[in-house]
């Protein structure tokens, strides 16, 4: 049996990345309050955020590219393993409530465009 290796394409790593900082639901809330002005915010906000971050992280994934462990192993060699476990642990758990907002803002404006009364 033979096994394929997939690789994962740079514009659905970058897409992925997009997602998990800037939020799924926030683009269309953005387009409900605001239309079409919110495109320049978009690309300031591009310039002025996700590209930085993109760079900071990219320069992370470099220094440490033999490490496997992703946020704590960058932690762990800068302040310990003590705040690496609470920095990851917060970075994990902030997940919990980002699902729960996510799920508020996405669903709750679908079932009301679904179920609402003509």
């Amino acid at each position: 049996m033979t096994h394929t290796i997939k690789k994962m394409s740079l514009i659905g790593l970058i897409l992925m990345i997009f997602t998990s900082v800037f939020g799924f639901a926030n683009s269309p809330s953005a387009f409900y309050l605001m239309g079409y002005s919110a495109i320049p915010w978009y690309i300031f906000s591009a310039l002025l955020f996700f590209i930085p971050f993109a760079l900071m992280m990219a320069e992370m994934g470099s220094a440490y590219r033999k490490e496997e462990g992703g946020i704590y192993s960058w932690m762990n060699n800068s302040v310990g393993p003590r705040y690496a476990f609470i920095g990851t642990f917060m970075w994990f758990s902030s997940y919990v409530i980002w699902m729960v907002s996510t799920a508020a803002k996405i669903w709750v404006p679908f079932s009301t465009f679904v179920l609402a009364p003509i």
